[in-house]
């Protein structure tokens, strides 16, 4: 009997809910899964390696076959030029790494997103380096947003060991590293390194507050109602650093 595709089982099988549509699970071949439960779908991301569990020849992902060939130019003496075909293909790996250090970040798995991020910021210096053709903006002009968010997620998982101090050292040097970006002539890019900029002095700012307020029960009440505001919103990185620090208080 022909099968006709129907996925009605499957997402009968589990029913949207905004408050529970997250789950993890291991794949019939042993990998770890994240799955998103959707109003009218289920996405799927392996945890490990690309997140559409796509499995290439010569690694794990195209970045690392991308930077083996970088230092094989190297060696020989010569420079890596990368064509169109190989911009389009790191971008769209950088694409699906986007989707789940999105997602994970929210879910507060910083690790994770400092791992995702710091790949798609070594796509980003591998284009902005080797390949020089139009378009490579598409991809640069988010360079901001992804230090920023690389910062914050180093910064919480300081904060998760009490090291407020390595905290604050690690947003000041994410304000750095924007600061010092090769400049992308778009409208996109310079909001997001302002933005950047302001969100990550902010972040610093509400670290040195919590810690030196912590003890009082009347700025933990101010806290929810902030976490409330950034949720409204959705201002996921205020948000993350005030529920973190919330857990932190109680």
């Amino acid at each position: 009997m022909r099968r006709s595709g129907d996925l009605s089982r499957i997402l009968n099988s589990w029913l949207y809910d905004e408050r529970n549509n997250v789950r993890f699970i291991k794949g019939e071949d042993g990998s770890d899964l994240m799955q998103i439960r959707l109003p009218l779908g289920i996405e799927q991301y392996n945890l490990n390696g690309r997140p559409d569990g796509r499995k290439l020849e010569n690694g794990d992902h195209l970045l690392e076959i991308y930077q083996r060939r970088e230092k094989a130019t190297k060696k020989a003496g010569g420079v890596l030029i990368l064509s169109d075909e190989d911009f389009r293909a790191l971008r769209e790996e950088s694409l699906l790494y986007y989707y789940r250090y999105l997602i994970l970040f929210q879910l507060g798995y910083y690790r994770r997103v400092v791992r995702d991020t710091d790949h798609n910021l070594n796509i980003c210096h591998l284009i902005d380096e080797y390949y020089q053709n139009d378009g490579r903006e598409e991809l640069l002009q988010y360079r901001p947003y992804i230090r920023r968010i690389n910062a914050i997620s180093n910064a919480m998982i300081y904060l998760a060991e009490n090291r407020e101090v390595k905290a604050i050292e690690a947003l000041k040097r994410g304000i750095t590293d924007i600061e010092g970006l090769s400049h992308i002539d778009t409208q996109i890019f310079e909001f997001e390194k302002s933005r950047s900029i302001r969100l990550l002095t902010d972040v610093i700012h509400q670290v040195q507050t919590i810690y030196v307020k912590a003890e009082k029960n009347a700025f933990k009440e101010s806290l929810a109602e902030e976490l409330g505001r950034a949720v409204a919103v959705e201002d996921y990185e205020r948000a993350a650093l005030i529920r973190d620090q919330l857990k932190h208080l109680k």
